[in-house]
């Protein structure tokens, strides 16, 4: 059986998200069928990717050029392919290419000539001249170039090569902001290119396919609504193009096949973008990824063409003439391009919230997610995006209760410089009769789409009465307008005459998504849905899923029985249940969001599996739960709830500081503040809306926090999982590094654990999967009880080997669970990644800010932990107060004096406090002082203590985790 190395993307970050874990699992999955031996290297334990189904081998290490080199020699592979982990799968393996390391192992979709030709941009930007197309105009700089300031005309645009998400791009509007970017800009990249302004043109992204045999097809043509200005991930966009003419796309799509042919890609998906000047027509090349791209998801959920499976079956060398669409049942070639009767808009996810609201939009992505909407028509697909991402059901305005004249000012800075919400302040200038021509000088977004958003204020009234109503029927994505007989399970809902959803005669069960991704709400609630939906199928039942991201895996065609690609919304899950009339409905798994639908509605609430409306609002509710825990006579701490500010600040008074406020009903610990000043508690007041009660309480300072993972049937549990925080508490748990098995806890407490978890669990007659957050100093303290899945589930997954959701299905479904303990002498580390190029990340807290995660494998916890930190490859910060004890116990075991081992061990450590001088002279470790509250500040000494016996480890071994 013939080998093949798969490179995945990595942790999520802003710019390379789950779209290339959507690419991969589907690429890992085409080869098995193809019978192929998949080897997978990948760091992200939170993706579906990873788990034990999908590849036979799977390295959790990180994505460097050692590590391959390890995996080449040990597995030998006959082939390597790259392209679907997004950029960093393409630099991974350009350094291979670039080294003196001789293999046999042929890499595929991609070679050394076109990976220069398209990522280096000025040999890039030569070569679009060459064969007789136009680029922006350019100066191209290294770091060793001198700058003439003389020769640049302001505002420009400045990018860097090879970097994913525009990371270190930006607009420079003087010399100021030129000089500030061009530092910024080097510090990810050796080569940057200074490029004459096109803001305010037309940007239009084709998305292609090319096999060995030159044949290209274009799967879709997406234009930004928005102008050039802002990166494509940050940008509202639509497909099929509303503005193009029949000449213009047939010029993009000429452009792009000699590209392609030109350039040398064969056997791979690509995507190229394109300016058009709106005055003239004026056609630019602005780039090409020479890979399955951040858009290619999107393309294929909105055309609903397999790209991942397709682009990896013409790279192995298929032909697209003889390969058949899965999608159309085998009715068509692959060479048939998608043909859509439908209007796709995607509207991107921010989350400026968490970090000081700093909301301005450039050519550097800042998205953390997206949804789709599908419509039959521009209003009704725009205003389903709408409903999707902000998850109510009304247009927002922000009219109310100002006044108008100073809110007109307003309007005109919010409408000038691009933000996240300027959309919504655009429909509130046509609310206040603002002309389409004054608002095109002032965005630049295109008055065709002004004028139909315009109208969508008039339509909103009507299409609220047609969809309460219930005057909506289901229409299938078929990638054929219907042209020929395709039974898709792919389908979404519209207003119209024809229902295209059949009837289902199996035992169905809705699975209700977790949504668009967000910090705190990501990637591991759609591992849960997905798994669940796969089992359901498998097991001979019908498994329908709602969902509105297109990025996840959860919406890949194949997963569920039924996909509906619907707004997360009362009226459409209410809708979409009296159509279908299922027999169960599941709504654990896709994180808080769907817990709210619990509140709605009796109808729904019948059906739910394991769960209802009481113990909900027992659980999610802090003042409910700890009246309940004060009942079962267990450990809580002080505290207080309210509605009312003024009660709020007496008893901030009162209580012992610090203290911890919590609004109910929040996801990724939103607005949680740990105070100890009234300053800060005056200021947080102001922040917070009072329709939810506010909790209050106590802090425990430097306790240890566990996460514990729960299976039980009908309030008996059957196994459970502890994850050990590093950091003390009062980091959320999603930012804290996490250790699985526990090291710290003896068989005493934790027998006292599983008697406090039991008695809970006994008393609320819990069922399915719970999580418990739990402190520990001196006595145990019950933080909350979540009666869903937690984002820790993959997690714990993957390092117990225990079969979580399969099991849990089974559960529900009144079927054995199986259960086979695995004994490991492997430790499990989980760290956290943190948007630091992107957003200024200040102190952590309660409040979620990570974006994805790692995992890092050790036989011992120290090389365990050292692994995750290789895998972030970060500076390393000690908190000098805990540190003097260490450092000596370090002088006299190592024999360590001063400077002198900084060389050895890789790290430069870097000390602060309000040490005296002379303590800092005596024990200087670094010549360099800088005050950082940076996520690697060992500030605990269970952190210190394992840095300390860590630092003599340098030699990493890489292990199959399907082998541990």
């Amino acid at each position: 059986m013939k080998k093949i190395l798969v490179i995945g993307a990595g942790p999520i970050i802003i710019g390379q998200a789950c779209e290339f874990d959507y690419s991969g699992t589907q690429a890992c999955k085409t080869l098995k069928e193809e019978n192929y031996k998949v080897i997978l290297l990948n760091s992200n334990p939170a993706t579906i990717m990873t788990d034990f189904e999908i590849a036979d081998s799977i390295y959790l290490e990180k994505i460097n050029l050692n590590n391959l080199i390890k995996i080449i020699i040990k597995e030998k592979p006959n082939f390597i392919l790259p392209i679907m982990g997004g950029q960093t799968g393409l630099n991974c393996i350009m350094d291979l290419i670039n080294s003196n390391f001789k293999h046999n192992s042929k890499i595929l979709g991609i070679n050394k000539k076109t990976l220069i030709n398209a990522e280096n941009r000025k040999i890039f930007f030569k070569f679009i001249k060459n064969i007789g197309f136009k680029c922006p105009d350019s100066i191209i700089l290294t770091k060793k170039d001198n700058i003439n300031i003389k020769k640049i005309n302001f505002p420009c645009i400045i990018r860097s090569s090879f970097t994913l998400g525009g990371l270190g791009s930006g607009i420079a509007y003087s010399k100021k902001d030129f000089f500030l970017l061009i530092k910024n800009s080097f510090s990810f990249s050796k080569e940057i290119i200074i490029d004459k302004s096109i803001l305010g043109w037309k940007e239009y992204e084709l998305e292609l396919l090319i096999d060995n045999y030159s044949n290209v097809i274009v799967i879709c043509c997406i234009e930004n609504i928005d102008p050039v200005g802002i990166h494509t991930g940050d940008s509202i966009t639509i497909t099929p193009a509303q503005t193009l003419s029949d000449k213009e796309y047939q010029n993009l799509r000429d452009c792009s096949f000699i590209i392609l042919k030109s350039i040398g890609l064969r056997g791979a998906g690509a995507n190229v973008q394109f300016a058009i000047n709106p005055q003239n027509g004026d056609i630019l090349i602005i780039e090409m990824n020479p890979r399955v791209s951040r858009s290619s998801a999107l393309a294929s959920k909105a055309t609903g063409y397999p790209i991942a499976k397709i682009s990896t079956k013409i790279s192995i060398g298929y032909n697209l003439l003889n390969l058949l669409n899965d999608i159309t049942y085998k009715n068509l070639p692959a060479s048939f391009e998608p043909s859509i009767d439908y209007v796709v808009i995607k509207f991107p996810k921010f989350n400026f919230d968490k970090f000081n609201n700093i909301n301005y939009l450039n050519t550097m992505m800042k998205s953390v997610g997206e949804i789709m909407s599908i419509g039959s028509s521009f209003h009704e697909s725009f205003i389903k995006a709408i409903f999707s991402l902000i998850e109510i059901e009304k247009i927002p305005s922000f009219i109310k209760g100002k006044n108008f004249n100073n809110y007109k000012f307003l309007l005109l800075k919010k409408i000038i410089n691009p933000n996240s919400k300027r959309i919504f302040y655009i429909i509130d200038a046509f609310r206040l009769n603002f002309n389409i021509k004054f608002i095109f000088c002032l965005c630049k977004i295109d008055p065709w789409f002004l004028f139909n958003i315009k109208n969508i204020i008039e339509y909103e009234i009507i299409f609220f009465k047609k969809i309460k109503k219930k005057i909506i029927i289901y229409k299938q994505i078929d990638s054929c307008s219907n042209e020929f007989i395709c039974p898709t399970s792919y389908l979404y809902s519209t207003k119209n005459n024809f229902n295209e959803l059949r009837e289902i005669f199996n035992k169905k069960i809705l699975i209700i998504g977790s949504g668009t991704n967000r910090i705190g709400q990501s990637i591991e609630f759609d591992y849960c849905c997905a798994k669940a939906a796969k089992f359901i199928k498998k097991i001979g039942f019908c498994s329908i899923l709602i969902n509105c991201n297109p990025e996840t895996v959860s919406t890949d065609y194949d997963v569920s029985s039924k996909l509906i690609f619907d707004p997360l919304i009362y009226t459409y899950i209410k809708n979409l249940i009296v159509f279908i009339k299922p027999n169960f409905i599941i709504l654990h798994l896709g994180g808080q969001i769907p817990l709210i639908f619990l509140k709605k509605n009796k109808l729904i609430n019948k059906k739910i599996l394991s769960l209802n409306k009481k113990i909900n609002f027992i659980c999610n509710s802090k003042n409910k739960f700890n009246n309940f825990l004060f009942i079962l006579k267990f450990n809580i701490f002080n505290n207080y709830y309210s509605k009312n500010k003024n009660d709020l600040i007496f008893f901030f008074c009162i209580l012992k500081k610090p203290l911890i406020l919590r609004p109910s009903y929040i996801i990724g610990g939103s607005l949680i503040k740990i105070l100890d000043n009234k300053k800060n508690f005056l200021t947080y007041l102001k922040k917070i809306s009072f329709k939810n009660f506010i909790f209050i309480e106590e802090f425990l300072e430097k306790s240890k926090e566990f996460d514990i993972d729960v299976l039980l049937e009908k309030g008996k549990i059957l196994i459970y999982f502890i994850l050990e925080h590093i950091e003390y508490a009062g980091i959320h748990s999603g930012d804290s590094m996490g250790v699985f098995p526990v090291f710290s806890l003896n068989n005493k407490n934790k027998k006292k654990i599983n008697y406090f978890i039991n008695v809970i669990c006994f008393k609320l007659k819990l069922n399915g999967i719970i999580n418990f957050q739990i402190c520990f100093k001196k006595k145990f303290f019950i933080i909350e009880c979540n009666p869903r899945a937690s984002r820790t589930i993959p997690f714990i997954s993957k390092s117990s080997k225990f079969p979580f959701l399969y099991n849990y299905i089974s559960l529900l479904l009144g079927y054995n669970v199986f259960f086979k303990k695995n004994v490991s002498n492997f430790f499990f580390f989980k760290e956290s990644i943190f948007p630091v190029n992107k957003f200024n990340v200040l102190k952590l807290g309660p409040e979620m800010k990570s974006t994805g995660e790692i995992m890092g494998i050790g036989l011992s916890i120290q090389e365990g932990f050292l692994k995750t930190q290789e895998i972030i490859n970060n500076l390393i910060h000690l908190n000098l107060k805990n540190f003097f004890c260490f450092f000596k116990y370090l002088k006299k075991k190592l024999k360590i004096t001063n400077n002198s081992f900084i060389k050895k061990i890789f790290f430069d450590i870097h000390i602060f406090s309000k040490t005296s001088k002379i303590m800092k002279k005596k024990n200087l470790i670094s010549n360099f002082f800088k005050k950082l509250h940076n996520k690697n500040t060992y500030t605990s000494k269970p952190m210190i203590k394992i840095f300390l016996s860590s630092l003599l480890k340098n030699d990493f071994t890489i292990r199959k985790i399907n082998k541990i």
